[in-house]
C-alpha cells in the first residue's frame, strides 16, 4: 500500500490561516447530570476524540467543523482552536482518537486515511501521514520515542516525527487495537486471526526496540477488540469488545542477552491464560478511547444503561472494573487530578469524578 508523507495542498493552505483564538472564549455551561457529573459544556460541533495535557489543558477532535480545540477546564473556555481542514472540501477526518506525547498531539483521522500530527501548545500542523485505502483507527506514539505506530490495515512502524515508514507488523492478522506498556518497551497489537472455522481474537506482542513478534496469544473470544491497554502497573493486558471486558496476565520482561552480546537486553513477556472476563455494555458508536487504565490496579470504562452487566466470572484477577455507567460516550481521558474527561456524540464535554470499582 502506497504511502503519502506529503502534505495535501489543500490542508497547507487552511493550516497557514489557523483560526486561532487569541483570547478564551467562554463555553456555555449546562446542567451535569449524575452524581459523578461534575462540569458539563455544550460543543460547537461533533466531538470525536480527546486528550488531556500534563498542564491539564483538554484537547478535543470535533468532526464539525473539522477542527481541534484547547478547553481550560479551569476557565471553562476554548483558549485555541485549529481549524485542520476546510468544511468546503467535503472533508472526512473523523478525529478518532487523540494521542500526546512528546510535546506533539497526533490524532488518527479514521476514514480520512490519515494521521495528523500538531504541535503543542500552539497546534501549528507539524505532519501529515497519508495512508491510502486504509481507514486509520489509531495513531499511538512510542512513550519511548522511538516510533509511532498507526493502525490502519496493517500496523504501520514510522519513525517519531511521522517522516518515513519503517516496516509493518500484524501478519496474518487483521489488527483491531493496539498499545505499549508505559516504558514503551513491549508493542501489543490485537487483532482477528482466521482459521478453518472461523476468526479468533489473539495479541501478539513486540519487542519495541527492535520490532520483533516474541509471542502470538489466542485471547479466546471470536469478538472484535476495539480497545486494548496495559493496567495493574504494566503486569495485564486488558481487551476491551462491545459487551465483553477480560484481562490476560501480560508482564514486560527485561533479561540478559547470552555472553557474546554482552550488555544488550532483550525483551520477553511473562504471559498467562485469559483468566477473567466479564459483561460489558459499550455505547453505541463509541471509538477506541472508551476505556483506560486509572491509578493501582483500576480500569474505568464507560457504559451505556443496558440489562447486562455482572462481576468477573474468574476469582484470580489483577485489576478492578470502575463504570461511568448510563451514558452517552465517544471516548474520554484522564485527568492529572484523577477525574474523567469525557466527549459524547450529542456535542457536550463533561468531567467526571473516578467511579468506585465494581463490587
Amino acid at each position: 500500500m502506497k504511502t503519502n508523507l506529503q502534505y495535501r495542498p489543500l490542508v497547507l493552505l487552511v493550516c497557514a490561516l489557523f483560526a486561532q483564538l487569541s483570547s478564551a472564549a467562554a463555553l456555555e455551561e449546562v446542567v451535569a447530570r449524575g452524581r459523578l457529573a461534575e462540569k458539563r459544556w455544550k460543543l460547537t460541533g461533533t466531538p470525536r476524540g480527546i486528550a488531556v495535557a500534563p498542564d491539564g489543558t483538554l484537547y478535543v477532535g470535533l468532526a464539525t467543523p473539522q477542527s481541534v480545540v484547547a478547553v481550560d477546564a479551569a476557565k471553562g473556555a476554548i483558549v485555541r482552536e485549529a481549524v485542520i481542514d476546510s468544511a468546503e472540501s467535503a472533508s472526512t477526518k473523523d478525529f478518532a482518537t487523540l494521542r500526546i506525547a512528546h510535546g506533539r498531539l497526533y490524532i488518527a483521522q479514521g476514514s480520512d486515511e490519515s494521521v495528523t500530527i500538531l504541535a503543542l501548545p500552539s497546534l501549528d500542523v507539524a505532519r501529515e501521514i497519508l495512508l491510502e485505502g486504509e481507514s486509520i483507527r489509531d495513531a499511538l506514539p512510542d512513550p519511548a520515542g522511538r516510533h509511532l505506530y498507526v493502525l490502519g490495515r496493517n500496523v504501520h512502524v514510522f519513525d517519531a516525527a511521522g517522516e518515513r515508514e519503517i516496516r509493518a507488523l500484524g501478519e496474518n492478522v487483521e489488527p483491531t487495537a493496539l498499545t505499549t506498556d508505559a516504558r514503551g518497551r513491549i508493542l501489543a497489537v490485537v487483532g482477528l486471526q482466521s482459521f478453518p472455522n472461523g476468526k479468533v481474537s489473539i495479541a501478539l506482542f513486540y519487542d519495541a526496540a527492535t520490532l520483533r513478534e516474541i509471542a502470538r496469544v489466542p485471547l479466546q473470544t471470536e469478538r472484535e477488540i476495539v480497545s486494548t491497554f496495559f493496567a495493574a502497573d504494566d503486569r495485564v493486558l486488558v481487551a476491551v469488545a462491545n459487551d465483553w471486558l477480560a484481562e490476560a496476565p501480560a508482564a514486560p520482561r527485561e533479561t540478559k542477552q547470552p555472553k557474546s552480546d554482552i550488555g544488550a537486553i532483550r525483551m520477553t513477556i511473562e504471559l498467562g491464560d485469559l483468566v477473567s472476563s466479564e459483561t460489558i455494555c459499550l455505547p453505541a458508536g463509541a471509538g477506541p478511547q472508551i476505556a483506560g487504565p486509572a491509578a493501582g490496579a483500576l480500569v474505568v470504562v464507560a457504559e451505556k444503561r443496558c440489562a447486562a452487566g455482572g462481576a468477573f466470572t474468574a476469582a484470580k484477577r489483577k485489576t478492578r472494573v470502575a463504570s461511568l455507567y448510563g451514558i452517552s460516550a465517544y471516548a474520554m481521558a484522564p485527568t492529572p487530578d484523577g477525574r474523567w474527561a469525557v466527549t459524547d456524540p450529542e456535542g457536550f464535554l463533561t468531567i467526571y469524578k473516578q467511579p468506585a470499582p465494581k463490587e
